[in-house]
């Protein structure tokens, strides 16, 4: 029998956005919201695809724990 901690979190199919070289993934309440490195401690910044789209960046799939559909995001709920 294994333990919980052994048990790894089930994946899904979704996309990432890169531009020039940087991740930019869905934010976990919303996957309309998309978020680079260090969202929540030391970066603030939120996109929709659109603007990192126009900015060139391109989808990339990527296998990503379960994330919300609409949940609210905002300064003080980053």
């Amino acid at each position: 029998m294994s333990s919980l901690k052994d048990q790894k979190a089930e994946r899904f199919p979704m996309h990432a956005l890169v531009l020039h070289g940087v991740p930019y993934l869905p934010h976990y309440r919303n996957i309309d919201v998309y978020v680079g490195p260090g969202y929540g401690q030391t970066n603030f910044d939120r996109y929709s695809a659109q603007q990192l789209l126009l900015k060139g960046a391109q989808y990339q799939p990527e296998l990503l724990w379960e994330r919300g559909v609409n949940g609210v995001i905002s300064a003080r709920h980053p």
